[in-house]
């Protein structure tokens, strides 16, 4: 599980009430520069099958304007996973043996059904709840320091029930004042700091937010009470 899979979705639901949806005329134009290497038009344009999917739930939308979503989604998700990646390279952050096998034996409940299904070899299914493990594990790693050195809001998502959107933001803008990523298009400029900086209707009471134990582990236990 990438950082892609932390907060694309807020990414996409601000992206799509954001003013910015048009698109670059030139598709080899330079939209942003991310840790001194250039982000062309070209490499954020959707698939098609992409386009035609999300064009059937954003009804209101025509395909240039979905287009142009998907395109701006996908900076934010490139800008994302570098960030929080180099963020974790930097200060060491990796889950150890015991927090893998903790998310594994979750991600396993909850794929069980997949071991009588026949679509998956088990060595292939096996690799995929590791991934699966290895990331979610690191995923909440990463979010417990950053919530450690920025505080701020954090919010539920499915993917990730306890999202520092706060200190993501207070992250992003350190990276962009060092000048490790600028987005040099105004329509894609906006969209990714307007999901940045996205305001939260329910957010945790301070009280209430906990890092001490992996969100999953949390849950099994309130489950089992």
């Amino acid at each position: 599980m990438t950082r892609s899979n932390v907060i694309p979705m807020v990414l996409f639901a601000a992206i799509v009430v954001s003013l910015g949806i048009n698109t670059p005329q030139a598709a080899n134009e330079i939209i942003a520069r991310l840790f001194n290497k250039s982000i062309s038009n070209t490499e954020l344009q959707p698939s098609q099958a992409d386009v035609d999917r999300f064009q059937s739930i954003l009804t209101d939308k025509s395909e240039k304007e979905v287009r142009a979503i998907l395109a701006q989604r996908a900076l934010g998700n490139k800008i994302t996973e570098s960030v929080l990646s180099d963020f974790a390279d930097k200060n060491a952050i990796e889950p150890n043996e015991s927090e893998i096998q903790s998310a594994y034996s979750v991600i396993k409940l909850w794929t069980v059904d997949l071991d009588s299904d026949g679509a998956y070899q088990d060595e292939e299914l096996e690799r995929y709840r590791l991934a699966m493990a290895e990331g979610m594990a690191k995923s909440w790693k990463v979010s417990k320091a950053l919530y450690e050195a920025y505080g701020g809001d954090v919010v539920f998502q499915q993917d990730n029930p306890l999202t520092p959107v706060g200190a993501y933001q207070k992250l992003f803008e350190q990276y962009r004042e060092k000048g490790e990523f600028v987005i040099y298009d105004p329509a894609f400029k906006a969209a990714f700091w307007s999901s940045v900086k996205m305001k939260y209707a329910k957010t945790y009471d301070p009280d209430n937010i906990d890092f001490s134990l992996p969100w999953w582990e949390k849950s099994m236990t309130a489950s089992e009470k």
